[in-house]
């Protein structure tokens, strides 16, 4: 039972330190958008959205292999994810904005600072995910498992920390039913002659 309350409250702390994470995240960004807001950073948004601009028409000449519609549909879903709208552009010119590119650019860097966050609260608070993956399951085949050093796997947990509360959760989620299989198998076992 005391195991139990162990991995329970682990897994409370990892939740709650990936909340900490996500909100640190967006409270970062609000600073970011108003210092951009208030400094007109808009301009550096608009060179590097013609710099991508004649990057992908030029340089790659994406232009000439792929037809206008397949690029609209593209660049519509890109459009999207990044930035929730929803809205379809039937025009033949496909559009690149500074929004689209800043957004691109913030949403990378939220996620690489994200994790670089994340890898430094698993190391300082010693925490270790994959050891309890580890308990929890019986397939010696999965790599994740082989990894012996704590330090790479409190370094991995941390990237899973890193990433936000909905990675996380689906770590646990999968690692509880891991741990059910695990416990039907043993009893299965101990029932059978």
């Amino acid at each position: 039972m005391n195991v139990l309350l162990e991995v329970t409250v682990l897994l409370t702390l990892a939740m709650a330190l990936s909340f900490l994470i996500e909100r640190l995240l967006e409270i970062l960004k609000a600073i970011y958008d108003l210092l951009d807001s208030r400094l007109d950073w808009y301009r550096f948004w608009t060179i590097q959205t013609y710099k991508t601009r004649n990057k992908l028409a030029n340089k790659l000449k994406i232009v000439e292999y792929v037809s206008e519609k397949d690029l609209m549909s593209l660049l519509n879903k890109f459009k999207e994810k990044l930035l929730n709208s929803t809205d379809e552009y039937t025009g033949t010119v496909p559009v690149l904005s500074g929004d689209l590119i800043r957004t691109a650019f913030i949403k990378s860097i939220s996620v690489i600072l994200g994790m670089m966050l994340g890898v430094l609260i698993a190391l300082w608070m010693k925490i270790d995910l994959l050891k309890i993956w580890q308990e929890a399951t019986s397939d010696a085949a999965l790599w994740i498992i082989q990894i012996k050093s704590p330090q790479l796997r409190m370094a991995l947990s941390g990237i899973i920390l890193g990433l936000g509360s909905n990675p996380l959760h689906k770590f646990v989620t999968t690692m509880e039913k891991k741990s059910k299989e695990k416990r039907e198998s043993q009893l299965a076992k101990e029932v059978a002659p």
